[in-house]
């Protein structure tokens, strides 16, 4: 299983103290033997290392050591930073010469420290670097690398500038710097507090792409998630409020915008009024006025018209999106994803089983019969996990299953085929579905089925 550049660093937390001095420790050794007795032996027993460390948990360890004990060897140890940079063809030595370069280089060596920074598995460590090596002059370099990246690397280089006062990098923030390719929520709130999103739709006026930006970074602020959100925004009521008015003077007519509209509505009520109504700033005078004003926008962007292009649009993200609001404006998506997935257009198994409707349900396990290769979910089982491309039909199986457990005795097929599943996924999914249902709905069938479990198991 792969994962995204960056993934891991961003993901996992340290070891302890001790355990990361532990690991250091022979790297430290390895680094002075290099630059006090250099060879080439020296060279390669270093890199070995470097390449069984992780270098997230050893890197700060490293760095004191070196800075404490061999601060006389600075150009040695800048010398061999820029050797694992430019010659290593693992990424691990290349993270720690990176660090060691921003340490212990000159500011000749930003141009390096850049282009490997590019590498979104490198940008955090580069961005460290140009904290270390160019201090107070490191900003512009940390923004046009941000710039330059989308993933980990971005997050990672978005929130070093948290604290900028340079008015080109704030605008920056709002508009552009929270997106990226992981989740918005991770950079929102940092865009909104540092990029100054209060003072920005404070204007009379503002200009239909800032608009359109703060409908998305509103939206990832009341999703909330892996940082700060919407509850902790001391700005919120504001920012909500003046969006808004913004919205109904020269409305955003897209599906996102609806939904961030009716994200807001869905703050004023229920679990999102009980976990703001405490928050300074959410009186129940500002809830009045977004309710009042969250009405009269929806009714100025014409709201259901705009959800309806969307259920007509081609576009998956926007079907998507019009899909999951239909049914706030009385609309029955359902058919229309019953036709995307006819068609082969979308993924819509799992919205297709949340139906009451049983004559609905079996046109879903029809089309499953039509469109699955049982041949090959039913293969035999497995320990897979089903990860993959390769697994798209065995997840979609196991999506039709689940929903079974509101109607015993439908798609006795379908459970049959789970039972015999090469997937782990299918197979739990058919058990809890058959746990559910009364022993009296099962089929002779299925009994049967279990039954020739049991013997192979026993065999």
């Amino acid at each position: 299983m792969s994962v995204v550049p960056g993934g891991i660093d961003n993901i996992f937390g340290l070891p302890d103290l001790p355990t990361r001095q532990s690991s250091a420790q022979p790297v430290v050794h390895a680094i002075v033997h290099v630059i006090r007795r250099p060879s080439k032996l020296a060279m390669r027993q270093l890199y070995e290392l470097l390449c069984e460390c992780h270098a997230k948990t050893i890197v700060d360890v490293v760095l004191d050591r070196l800075c404490a004990e061999s601060s006389d060897h600075v150009c040695a140890i800048a010398a061999v930073a820029r050797r694992l940079i430019q010659e290593a063809p693992d990424v691990e030595p290349v993270k720690v010469g990176v660090a060691l370069l921003g340490m212990f280089g000159t500011t000749e060596d930003s141009a390096l420290i850049s282009t490997v920074g590019l590498y979104e598995e490198i940008t955090a460590y580069s961005v460290f670097a140009f904290e270390h090596l160019l201090r107070e002059k490191a900003e512009p370099k940390i923004w046009s690398l941000a710039k330059a990246v989308y993933g980990w690397g971005r997050i990672n280089a978005v929130q070093c500038l948290a604290d900028t006062t340079a008015p080109e990098i704030k605008e920056w923030m709002l508009r552009e710097g929270f997106r990226n390719h992981i989740l918005d929520e991770y950079l929102a709130y940092t865009c909104a507090t540092s990029g100054g999103l209060k003072q920005a739709l404070a204007d009379s006026v503002i200009d239909s792409d800032l608009l359109a930006a703060s409908v998305d970074l509103l939206r990832a602020l009341i999703k909330g998630g892996p940082a700060d959100n919407i509850t902790d925004y001391a700005d919120g009521p504001a920012v909500c409020l003046s969006f808004l008015r913004h919205m109904r003077s020269r409305p955003v007519r897209t599906v996102n915008a609806v939904e961030c509209v009716l994200d807001i509505r869905s703050l004023m009520d229920g679990d999102g009024w009980a976990g703001l109504q405490d928050q300074p700033g959410w009186t129940p005078k500002v809830r009045l006025q977004v309710r009042s004003l969250v009405n009269e926008v929806l009714e100025q962007m014409d709201a259901r018209r705009v959800v309806g292009d969307g259920l007509r649009s081609k576009d998956r993200v926007d079907f998507f999106l019009a899909a999951n609001l239909a049914s706030h404006f009385g609309i029955d998506a359902w058919p229309l994803r019953l036709e995307r997935q006819r068609r082969g257009s979308g993924e819509e198994w799992h919205f297709l089983m949340q139906t009451d409707r049983r004559d609905r349900i079996e046109q879903v396990l029809d089309l499953a019969r039509a469109q699955l290769d049982f041949d090959v979910i039913g293969s035999g089982p497995t320990m897979s996990m089903g990860l993959g491309q390769e697994f798209k039909d065995d997840t979609a199986l196991a999506m039709v299953i689940r929903g079974l457990n509101r109607f015993p005795g439908a798609g006795w097929d379908m459970l049959r085929m789970g039972l015999r599943g090469r997937v782990c996924g299918v197979r739990n999914a058919t058990i809890e579905v058959l746990g559910e249902w009364e022993r009296e709905a099962w089929s002779s069938d299925v009994l049967e089925e279990l039954r020739g479990g049991r013997r192979a198991r026993t065999r």
